[in-house]
């Protein structure tokens, strides 16, 4: 699965390359992992005055249970996932960054733990 530039999500089929678009096949496919910010589950996490560009990265815990954002605003929100309600509350949220640059989130391998990764780092 694919976001494109114009927020469109697109899935192709492995290892043929073969793009997906019956929707219902779409439907019925269970992901190992989630880093999208696109699609009905995860709706709720654009509030009421967000821009398409404002959410930067998603990512779903190992459990399935949680989301969490990062976005332009330098915040983390963690939200229970699937969000399909729009301009649903977020859980928890901290300002991880002072400056308004991209802020990349994932789960560690642990399961319990999430981490947040500036692009202005030298890693």
């Amino acid at each position: 699965k694919v976001s494109t530039g114009s927020y469109k999500r697109q899935v192709y089929e492995v290892p043929s390359g073969k793009q997906l678009v019956d929707q219902a096949v779409i439907d019925r496919i269970t992901w190992a992992t989630w880093t999208s910010v696109l699609g009905d589950e995860v709706i709720g996490i654009w509030s009421r005055h967000a821009e398409k560009a404002d959410v930067n990265c998603a990512c779903v815990s190992h459990s399935g249970i949680n989301l969490v954002t990062g976005d332009d605003f330098g915040m983390v929100k963690l939200f229970d996932f699937p969000c399909p309600e729009k301009f649903v509350r977020t859980c928890f949220c901290i300002v991880a960054t002072k400056s308004a640059v991209d802020v990349m989130v994932l789960y560690y391998f642990s399961r319990r733990r999430m981490m947040e990764i500036s692009p202005t780092l030298n890693l």
